[in-house]
């Protein structure tokens, strides 16, 4: 008794260790309200779940005070593009968010139009004593699709060839294509995660994801809205569980995916069922679990086929943890 006691709070420990990094998420957008529940709960569906919302538009910008007792910061702006309070201290960026950086924060910028509401249309260079140069290292604002590009709009997102293989490819939208997504050049040593695609696209290869890590701090920017992506995939969740291990380091080489077993679980978060989704069939016939955050498996079975439904009506609401192989999935019933 007391070894399998032992052997479930091994476990446990082992899974709540996924998400101990405490995320601040600041939604500064009013333009479309269900974006920020969108992007809440795409975070949630990662394994960092430690999550706090707070809504700037309502409540204004958050002190270093607070920032300070987050690891990393996730702004979002979604597709808003008027009165951002990120911009409340001009193009220098707000003081105490320069302040949180320098004392060795992470930062995620993530928006359409968060370079348009300062800078307006592109192009634009980036200067020291700007936020965008000093911080985020990138060095220059250089178009908007649609506007530049012939009224065409972007088809798709395509990993860059550098970018860790976790980040799904390519990335496509509810719309045939996308408007007003940017482009950017980053500075040296600055890694690019997304460009601008198809090769088709007349501006293809355009950067549009940068990743900066530096000795003190990181900056990952993201110059479009997740909330847009093509959600018959669920390719949204996928790309946060990336970014997110990235940004803490959880993948230790971009090709750390290459040998492990593919495995994608959706909806998620789920209501009555989800399905689990594999793309190596060495994993047919294998048995899964699921835990709750105590480590008591409330459900097992066998995976059937590539695709696997999973149902969840008897489950209470709450997070949950699916384990195969080597391989653990947070769930969240809703």
């Amino acid at each position: 008794m007391k070894k399998t006691l032992l052997s479930i709070f091994t476990f446990t420990l082992a899974l709540i260790s996924y998400s101990q990094n405490d995320i601040l998420l600041i939604t500064d957008n009013d333009f479309n309200t269900d974006h920020n529940t969108s992007i809440h709960n795409a975070i949630l569906a990662t394994s960092y779940t430690n999550v706090t919302v707070h809504d700037a538009v309502a409540n204004g910008v958050p002190n270093l005070t607070t920032l300070s007792n987050y690891d990393l910061i996730i702004w979002f702006t979604g597709d808003d593009g008027v009165g951002l309070s990120f911009w409340n201290n001009g193009t220098a960026g707000i003081e105490d968010l320069r302040t949180y950086l320098d004392n060795g924060g992470y930062l995620w910028l993530i928006g359409t139009d968060l370079i348009y509401n300062m800078y307006g249309s592109a192009p634009a260079d980036f200067a020291s004593g700007q936020f965008l140069y000093d911080y985020a290292k990138i060095e220059s604002y250089d178009m908007q699709s649609y506007i530049d590009d012939s009224n065409a709009g972007v088809a798709q997102l395509d990993r860059s060839s550098t970018a860790n293989t976790s980040y799904p490819t390519p990335i496509s939208w509810i719309y045939s294509t996308i408007w007003y997504i940017d482009a950017v050049t980053p500075a040296a040593g600055v890694e690019s995660i997304y460009e601008f695609g198809p090769e088709i696209y007349p501006h293809s290869g355009e950067t549009t994801m940068t990743n900066y890590k530096g000795s003190t701090y990181r900056v990952m920017a993201s110059f479009f809205n997740p909330s847009n992506f093509d959600s018959t995939d669920n390719k949204i969740n996928t790309f946060f569980g990336a970014a997110l291990d990235q940004l803490f380091e959880t993948e230790l080489s971009t090709n750390s995916f290459d040998n492990k077993p593919q495995l994608e679980v959706y909806p998620n978060p789920s209501t009555d069922s989800f399905k689990i989704s594999i793309t190596n069939q060495s994993l047919i016939n294998k048995p899964y679990s699921v835990y709750n955050m105590l480590g008591k498996e409330v459900l097992n079975g066998t995976l059937n086929s590539l695709t696997t439904e999973i149902s969840t009506k008897f489950l209470s609401r709450g997070n949950y943890f699916l384990k195969i192989d080597s391989e653990t999935k947070k769930l969240v019933k809703i």
